[in-house]
């Protein structure tokens, strides 16, 4: 699957590359109309009739080889989430295109029935930015929030404080609808994995928070990037590549055992940093079952 995207990318940035799809994007875009709210303006309906095309997208950059590992594990976690139990999906974070790509690889591979029960959990810098990316945010059902750490940084004090409201909504929402049928799903780290900065693979203090209201966790390893870092702004102009990309999915655990085990394994720390800590520990070492699933395909 995916030979057919061996050949090289034109050369350019995402909009350059992809100036045809994106100007699709667009046009569906704008002329569906404005998708209600599931629960009050912090949780945004998707853009269903744009899914395709943004995958379409993300497809194009996949090599052969890229799959997903441990699907049946993601998928009982929705079984568990419509039953009622509040479900968390907690993955490292490469890039914009992860959700997205993560759309493309179900629908090749699996059951869109499984990810249209996830709810993501993502900051407003989406939202706020320029060019098309705010449009492809928008195509995924989304919980908006501002990070704790952006949140001090506000200058002014009406702001910071509507700001604040707005989250109290968010952690509301997030409240009423995890015993409704959805997953929540987050970065732990809260941003995109930048290798010359370590802090960006640390998970946000608030992690804890999340999994303490949780009753069932699955976490995931994304191995591959399609889209690197490079910008912190107007990131529809970053330069896509070829990758092969794996999405691991581990199995379904209790949260509550889980951050037991993590304050068992870190005595020396508070539940909040024991739990900060294990968690990233934790999703790097699905990498191992990434390789081993590689070694498999190619023998």
């Amino acid at each position: 699957m995916y030979e057919e995207n061996q050949r090289p990318l034109p050369p350019g940035d995402s909009v350059a590359v992809f100036a045809h799809a994106l100007a699709e994007i667009e046009r569906v875009s704008s002329s569906a109309p404005r998708p209600s709210s599931i629960c009050g303006p912090v949780v945004q309906e998707p853009n269903v009739a744009a899914q395709p095309l943004f995958a379409a997208i993300c497809r194009r950059l996949l090599l052969p080889e890229s799959t997903l590992v441990g699907f049946d594990n993601l998928a009982a976690l929705v079984d568990l989430a419509k039953n009622g139990a509040a479900c968390l999906l907690c993955m490292n974070h490469r890039s914009t295109l992860d959700v997205p790509t993560l759309y493309a690889l179900i629908e090749d591979q699996a059951d869109l029935a499984v990810f249209h029960r996830i709810l993501w959990i993502s900051g407003r810098k989406l939202d706020e930015d320029s060019g098309a990316t705010p449009v492809l945010a928008r195509c995924f059902r989304r919980i908006v929030v501002t990070p704790k750490t952006e949140l001090l940084a506000i200058q002014s004090e009406s702001e910071r404080g509507e700001r604040a409201r707005k989250n109290m909504r968010a952690y509301r929402a997030m409240h009423g609808l995890r015993h409704q049928g959805w997953v929540l799903a987050v970065f732990p780290a809260g941003t995109r994995l930048r290798p010359a900065d370590e802090r960006t693979g640390q998970a946000i203090r608030e992690i804890d928070s999340y999994l303490r209201r949780t009753d069932y966790l699955v976490l995931g390893h994304i191995a591959g990037c399609t889209l690197p870092v490079s910008r912190d702004r107007d990131l529809s102009h970053e330069t896509p590549r070829l990758d092969r990309m794996v999405y691991t999915f581990g199995p379904v655990v209790e949260a509550r055992r889980w951050r037991e085990q993590a304050a068992l394994r870190y005595p020396e720390l508070s539940q909040r940093d024991a739990s900060r800590r294990a968690i990233m520990e934790d999703i790097a070492a699905l990498s191992s079952v990434t390789t081993a699933a590689r070694l498999s395909i190619n023998a």
